[in-house]
């Protein structure tokens, strides 16, 4: 090698580890960088040059051709290994085995995310070595991961906030620890935490090309909508309905006797104080015109509302219903107690994802009675107490109606109103408490309250994904099974194992020894 050769090798060498030990330093790609890059393309360029013959002679030997059949081979073999992990993480299929679904997106969000008909850009902003970045990084890996493996649809990017700082500021990004936004046809939603629930309402609100209306009735001391802390309160019902991409209003007949033509669903929440008749009139008409009621109930109907659920072929039972519990004394009913729900209409879009396992929780309901004699219009019950139900008179009576039965709790009703040509659907609740501060996030409610009014209006998809938690897995024997397993797995073969193992080893080392 010639001293001109020696000396372009050293320049380029030097070059690439001052870039090496600058990049490592900063940990950040700075334009400036490619002046230290670029001696070292100049210095293997000069070097080639110089000593091109050294080339040509080492690729002329013997040695170096089979060399280079061997790489040959190589390469084509790790190629193929590429070709098929890129195949493989293109085109999968995962299986999950968790005992709640733990690793896999719910079926509501599976059906969101297969609807997006353009790519879903999510992009992930971080800054290295902000506190929390890496982990919170992660996390939101595993949760897109989830989605990815649904559509192909979703693009992800992690952009560090230093390097692409003009993009960190168009979307707003300030969060070093993290913080993620999605882009779906110009439209762009931050996601304020890492769960399924709070991803899926984002891209609900940037597919969605209009809100839909929903309007709560009141001037009949209705529930309060706008109370954070009363327990009784409906504010993270209100809430849950904003998140979903909502418009939320009240509206109060009193003052104008007209229901919007833009209301898409209409709530009585518990009524206490009677419905004056050009109320109930103008109620019917929203009917007439195709739209959907939201009714929930806490006692007898209040004078006036009695001829609406006449009509909508529903009425209150005046006793309560309650579960019954065994205990070591016996069967026992207690009013303090919630009542739940655990029979599901298996048709009705509001209960149809619901399993016979899962419960809805109610306090101290009455039960609803079907007793529909309009063939135009169709009710159905669509959540139904256990079996073991009981009806009791008063709340502080011991002694219970007739034999344990299964009442309904929940009814839907569809069909035209006065031989109206329009379709109005309705949802009526012996309860008000379920969808209530202190009882929205107890088991399956929230996603019953609000699945109802997807349903009343029309927007099937806009539905509440309950957010999984992991379970363990118990495995409980009784003493004479544990005692079988414990002999069989620990004195039958991890015990004695490795005695066999080295018995063996010592047979083979003595045969080989004295072969």
């Amino acid at each position: 090698m010639s001293q001109k050769g020696k000396l372009f090798l050293t320049i380029s060498l030097l070059s690439l580890l001052a870039f090496c030990g600058l990049y490592f330093a900063l940990k950040v790609w700075m334009p400036f960088m490619w002046f230290v890059l670029a001696p070292v393309a100049i210095g293997l360029m000069g070097w080639l040059a110089v000593d091109h013959r050294i080339l040509k002679e080492f690729f002329g030997m013997k040695a170096t051709k089979q060399g280079l059949n061997m790489g040959a081979i190589i390469f084509i073999a790790v190629g193929f290994l590429v070709l098929v992990n890129f195949m493989g993480a293109r085109h999968y299929k995962t299986y999950d085995f968790s005992g709640n679904g733990m690793n896999t997106i719910s079926d509501q969000s599976k059906k969101i995310i297969q609807s997006l008909d353009a790519d879903l850009q999510v992009k992930y902003f971080y800054k290295n070595g902000a506190d929390r970045a890496e982990e919170n990084k992660k996390a939101f890996r595993d949760l897109m991961k989830r989605y990815q493996d649904v559509s192909s649809h979703l693009q992800l990017e992690f952009v560090e906030m230093n390097e692409k700082a003009k993009l960190a500021q168009d979307f707003g990004a300030n969060k070093g620890a993290g913080e993620a936004f999605i882009e779906y046809k110009g439209k762009k939603n931050r996601i304020e935490n890492y769960t399924e629930q709070d991803f899926t309402n984002a891209i609900i609100k940037v597919t969605r090309t209009q809100k839909k209306n929903i309007y709560f009735l009141e001037g009949h001391n209705e529930r309060n909508i706008d109370q954070e802390k009363d327990e009784t309160s409906l504010f993270g019902f209100k809430q849950m309905l904003e998140k979903n991409s909502y418009n939320v209003q009240k509206i109060s007949l009193v003052t104008k006797a007209h229901i919007p033509d833009d209301a898409d669903a209409l709530i009585i929440a518990a009524p206490t104080q009677s419905f004056q008749d050009f109320e109930v009139v103008e109620i019917e008409n929203y009917l007439k015109r195709g739209g959907g009621l939201f009714i929930s109930l806490d006692d007898k109907p209040v004078s006036g509302l009695q001829k609406l659920l006449t009509g909508l072929g529903v009425e209150l039972e005046s006793y309560y219903v309650f579960n019954v519990f065994d205990s070591p004394t016996g069967s026992v009913v207690s009013a303090q107690s919630p009542t739940v729900g655990v029979q599901y209409s298996p048709t009705s879009e509001i209960t149809k994802v619901f399993g016979n396992t899962q419960m809805t929780v109610f306090r101290q309901p009455h039960a609803l009675k079907l007793v529909n004699k309009n063939d135009a219009i169709k009710a159905e019950a669509i959540v139904r107490t256990p079996e073991n139900a009981v009806a009791l008179k008063e709340l502080d009576s011991a002694d219970y109606l007739g034999a344990p039965q299964a009442y309904t709790l929940a009814a839907e009703i569809t069909g035209r109103w006065a031989a109206s040509e329009k379709t109005f659907s309705a949802v009526v609740f012996a309860d008000t408490d379920f969808m209530s501060n202190i009882l929205l996030y107890q088991n399956l409610n929230r996603d019953l309250a609000l699945n109802a009014v997807a349903a009343l209006s029309k927007e099937i998809d806009l539905i509440s994904v309950t957010p999984k938690e992991a379970q363990a897995t118990k495995l409980s024997m009784s003493p004479p099974e544990y005692n079988q397993f414990y002999k069989f797995t620990v004195l039958g073969i991890f015990l004695p194992l490795p005695f066999l193992l080295m018995t063996m080893s010592l047979v083979l080392w003595f045969k080989r020894r004295h072969a």
